[in-house]
């Protein structure tokens, strides 16, 4: 009896220590990626659409009159709140929040635009459902169930702002990027910008790689755009030159 106890130890000993090598190894590969992010400090980028920045990601504010449409929420709520009053923007003067995805860097402020109504793509509700997760059985979380689903290619009207939203999958189930007036696209994860030209986003980030780098072929052929902008490696106001193969 003695030594199967010492031997289900031993065991459980080089399980727990595989496990926390695993992890380890995670992290620091998390890290290492993380290390090329490349976000924009808070500010008016151009024409009616400003940025701020979170911990390690950046949200997008498009003014529309005295009302604010936002893509993506970011991490922190206080941060968030703090960099907006910067701006002289009220969150509560905030219409309309897009969600490129629900992982929690692009949801973590959420709570403070709860006048806002809510979108994301109908492919992501798989995420915060329980249907799908991206690490184990890790899922997806929001604090509000009062959101509006949005299929591909499906558009909208905000007051002026017309907006296109393209299911992207790949990164998450349901990633969506978001066509702005015909010239602005808001891409959350799906790509990154190395040099002025889009690139897929370290593996290690994405659920799925081989969708992810069809949707970033997606991106190539949308004619009308002319600045892409990314939720951690800036942006570009020169679409052909990023999409060229």
């Amino acid at each position: 009896m003695k030594k199967f106890l010492k031997r289900v130890l031993i065991t459980l000993g080089i399980i727990i220590g595989v496990l926390a090598l695993a992890w380890g190894g995670l992290f620091l590969k998390l890290k290492s990626s993380m290390s090329g992010f490349a976000t924009m400090e808070t500010g008016w980028i151009v024409d009616n659409i400003f940025v701020v920045k979170d911990d390690f990601s950046n949200i997008f504010i498009i003014q529309d009159s005295t009302q604010y449409i936002v893509i993506d929420c970011a991490n922190t709520p206080s941060i968030v709140a703090e960099q907006m009053k910067k701006l002289g923007i009220s969150p509560n003067d905030v219409a309309a929040v897009f969600l490129t995805h629900t992982d929690g860097d692009h949801v973590g402020a959420l709570s403070l635009f709860d006048n806002a109504k809510l979108y994301m793509s109908k492919e992501e509700e798989q995420m915060i459902n329980g249907t799908k997760s991206k690490f184990l059985w890790f899922s997806n979380s929001i604090p509000r169930t009062d959101y509006t689903l949005l299929e591909d290619r499906e558009t909208l009207q905000i007051g002026s702002v017309k907006i296109e939203c393209i299911l992207v999958p790949g990164h998450t189930s349901g990633t969506m990027a978001y066509l702005i007036n015909d010239i602005y696209l808001f891409t959350g994860d799906i790509l990154s910008l190395v040099d002025g030209k889009i690139a897929p986003i370290p593996a290690i980030f994405d659920m799925d790689n081989a969708q992810a780098l069809d949707s970033v072929d997606i991106i190539r052929h949308i004619s009308t755009a002319r600045y892409i902008f990314t939720s951690h490696w800036g942006y570009t106001d020169d679409f052909q030159t990023a999409v060229a193969n």
